[in-house]
């Protein structure tokens, strides 16, 4: 099962409390489905669940048996076949059938409460979450004519969606994760929140580990190949008669440095007497390697 088919399972336990809450989110699911008028009404789904829901939804708003049609492919279709039973359902959120466009009527979303129960049906219609171990995204497939108006509710909520064009509708989406963490609160999906929470903590602290691993492997690449220009500049004084007529000070720093070729810098200045800092060391050596140069 995909995580997002996991979230609409939880989603569609979900009980309402109150009757205006349960009006939002029957509201959200039919019209945010593929169709929504008088001339037609029918959702499209892979998941039997949802269709099974909305087979309900418009049995009880009509008072007709509604079918729901699967195909060999796994896709089910739930269709409001009848013209009279389609009116009835538009008129049970108080629309007439003779709308040119689907828009949100506002007063089936009338109370502060029933955001999150119309969003729940909205996004059990036409949403989808990626799994949060691959990646961050979570979107909703609406129709032009709906976008501006989902919009505005998201807003009510303090979310503030990108959005993309794709075919003739548009997707409303997020990556970011405290923003689809909101979203899921606001929902209600509370078992997916602190799954969607847990895998979060757990990316976040690997790759912080990751970042660290790297940063400390760049840092010892650059102090491995550090010390063997060191050592290259002061075998090639040796060669060349050279390295007995340096200053004492560079003698004995290059001394420790063929003997302990994984020294650190800082290691190096305590080993001196008087101890010397990192960043001397660092300049004694550069020394050394400029006169080899």
């Amino acid at each position: 099962m995909s995580f997002s088919s996991k979230i609409k399972d939880e989603l569609l336990n979900k009980q309402n409390i109150e009757p205006c809450c349960s009006l939002a989110e029957m509201y959200g699911l039919l019209l945010f489905s593929k169709a929504f008028s008088k001339r037609e009404m029918f959702l499209n789904t892979e998941n039997e669940s949802i269709a099974l829901k909305y087979q309900q939804v418009t049995e009880r708003l009509s008072g007709q048996k509604i079918d729901v049609i699967k195909s060999p492919s796994g896709k089910c279709k739930v269709s409001v076949d009848n013209e009279r039973d389609r009116v009835r359902i538009l008129e049970a959120f108080g629309l007439s059938g003779q709308e040119r466009s689907r828009r949100i009527n506002w007063s089936n979303i009338s109370n502060d409460c029933c955001f999150g129960s119309f969003l729940r049906g909205v996004f059990l219609a036409c949403g989808t979450l990626n799994d949060p171990e691959k990646s961050y995204h979570l979107e909703l497939s609406v129709p032009y004519s709906l976008k501006n108006d989902l919009i505005r509710i998201l807003e009510e909520v303090e979310l503030k969606p990108k959005e993309i064009k794709r075919n003739n509708n548009f997707l409303l989406y997020f990556k970011d994760s405290e923003e689809i963490l909101t979203l899921l609160t606001v929902m209600g999906a509370n078992d997916a929140v602190l799954e969607y929470m847990g895998v979060k903590i757990y990316k976040d602290i690997r790759n912080n580990v990751n970042r660290r691993t790297n940063f400390e492997s760049a840092n010892f690449d650059r102090t491995v190949n550090a010390a063997i220009r060191q050592q290259q500049a002061i075998e090639k004084l040796k060669k060349e008669g050279k390295f007995n007529t340096l200053p004492t000070e560079l003698k004995e720093i290059a001394v420790l440095r063929l003997e302990n070729p994984d020294m650190s810098l800082k290691q190096i200045g305590e080993a001196l007497n008087p101890p010397l800092s990192r960043s001397g060391v660092n300049h004694r050596l550069q020394k050394i390697i400029d006169l080899a140069e």
